[in-house]
C-alpha cells in the first residue's frame, strides 16, 4: 500500500510560515500610531502622593500622574524632574529631583512617574512639576549634573 505524498507541500507551507511572521512584524512596526516626542516636550503632572519610606532603608518619594501623553516617550531612570518657579518675565524650571521609577499605561495615556527629591527640595502634594519626554542626551555620558 502507497503512502500518499503530501511532504513537499507542507515543507512549501511550513517554509512561508516565517516570511509571514516577519511580514507582519515589519507592518505593524510601521503603523505604529505613537511617534517618539520631540525633543523638549513637557509633560507636566501633579504629585498626588508623598512617602516617607517604603520599606526599611527606603528614601524619600513623591508620585505623579497625568494623562493625555500622544507621543512615545523616552523616559529613563535618573533624568531630571523640573517645577515653575517666579512669575511674569522671571519664571523660569528648576530642577527639584529625578525620575525614579516610571509607568506608561499606553492604553489610557498616562504616564505615573516616582520622583526622588533633591536635598533641601520641598515636594508636596498637589505640586505641579514636569519632565521632558524625550530629553537632548547627556553630551558627558554622565548620569548626575
Amino acid at each position: 500500500m502507497a503512502t500518499p505524498r503530501r511532504a513537499p507541500g507542507l515543507v512549501a507551507v511550513a517554509s512561508l510560515v516565517p516570511l509571514l511572521v516577519a511580514a507582519f512584524a515589519t507592518a505593524r512596526a510601521d503603523d505604529d500610531p505613537l511617534p517618539r516626542a520631540p525633543r523638549g516636550t513637557p509633560f507636566v503632572f501633579e504629585v498626588i502622593e508623598s512617602v516617607d519610606a517604603s520599606y526599611l532603608g527606603d528614601t524619600p518619594s513623591h508620585i505623579g500622574r497625568s494623562g493625555g501623553v500622544e507621543f512615545r516617550p523616552n523616559v529613563a531612570l535618573g533624568d531630571p524632574v523640573y517645577r515653575v518657579v517666579g512669575a511674569g518675565d522671571d519664571r523660569r524650571s528648576v530642577r527639584i529631583g529625578r525620575v525614579s521609577r516610571v509607568v506608561w499605561e499606553r492604553v489610557s495615556g498616562s504616564l505615573t512617574v516616582e520622583v526622588d527629591p533633591d536635598p533641601l527640595v520641598r515636594i508636596a502634594v498637589g505640586d505641579e512639576v514636569w519632565i521632558d519626554l524625550n530629553p537632548a542626551p547627556d553630551p558627558a555620558g554622565a548620569a548626575g549634573d
